[in-house]
């Protein structure tokens, strides 16, 4: 029994290397929560075959030393056959979002962000539709942990051949985000004129409010305030303050100077410092207002 209880202790030790390992995460990044489940798990489940062969044993013709010595190997090698299968189901995905999460920790994204490009890497090698649906499940973590040529070169090397159409339509869509944010108006347009229109529900509505701003930047403010025409924003907060990006450009290159700041500081207040800094890229006619309103906050705070 005694040794049955070692290979347990064994076991419980190594499931969480062997958990990580095939999820592609470093154990510095398994939280504390899942690192004592996968050790309390493979620990009980090894102490519960080993004690099974125990009794199983018996009927076999080996004294008990031989039994005792047989029953302990076999429940931890079984535990961790059990391990692997269990770890494996999914595993990407598994893998994927703890990565994600970790890349929003300044202190983890320097071991994160290079285990993530690893497992799309392998991802990629195996299957490119595997790869493509990861992708689409990280670029929104990447965007949101301020890495967004990463978020845009994984998108761009994208296989059209290899999404569905649904899928399409979220690539380009979250493509034509990452190029406004490198200020490319043209390379943003280019991915939403991808898209078949109207697309379905919400992501219609966003690619509306998302043409509007690019028609606000180019400075085409009557075009870009029909464009937005009667969009309900009273219960989204998001498209509220999308639309109040896209008016602040409107009545700055209409010459509102002071209508345009109400409109910053409204949105300021809405969506915080993020919503200011919304306006910056891409660069348009509230750009420099919005420039002002940081500094003067910086200087302030």
């Amino acid at each position: 029994m005694a040794l049955t209880l070692i290979v347990a202790m064994l076991v419980g030790l190594a499931a969480p290397f062997v958990r990580g390992w095939v999820w592609g995460v470093p154990f510095s990044l398994l939280s504390i929560a899942t690192v004592l489940r996968s050790f309390i798990g493979g620990a009980l489940t090894a102490t519960f075959i080993g004690v099974l062969a125990l009794f199983a044993l018996r009927i076999a013709p080996l004294d008990q030393a031989d039994i005792h010595r047989i029953a302990g190997p076999l429940g931890g090698a079984v535990a961790l056959i059990l391990l692997l299968n269990s770890a494996r189901r999914m595993r990407d995905v598994r893998g994927l979002s703890v990565l994600c999460q970790r890349l929003r920790e300044d202190d983890a994204r320097s071991i994160a962000a290079p285990a993530l490009d690893r497992l799309l890497d392998a991802a990629r090698r195996k299957d490119e539709r595997r790869y493509a649906a990861l992708v689409l499940m990280a670029a929104g973590p990447l965007t949101q942990a301020g890495m967004w040529t990463e978020a845009r070169d994984r998108l761009r090397s994208l296989d059209p051949g290899a999404l569905s159409e649904s899928q399409t339509v979220l690539r380009n869509q979250a493509l034509a985000t990452c190029e406004l944010q490198f200020d490319d108006v043209d390379a943003a347009q280019q991915a939403i004129d991808r898209i078949r229109r109207p697309a379905e529900g919400d992501i219609e509505v966003w690619l509306v409010a998302m043409e509007a701003l690019l028609m606000a930047v180019r400075g085409q403010s009557h075009e870009a305030l029909a464009h937005l025409g009667r969009q309900d924003t009273q219960e989204n907060p998001s498209l509220r303050a999308s639309h109040r990006l896209v008016r602040a450009h409107i009545l700055a290159e209409q010459g509102q100077t002071a209508a345009a700041l109400e409109e910053l500081e409204s949105l300021r207040g809405e969506a915080g410092r993020v919503g200011l800094e919304r306006v910056m890229l891409p660069r348009g006619p509230a750009s420099p207002l919005a420039k002002q309103l940081l500094e003067r906050a910086d200087q302030s705070g």
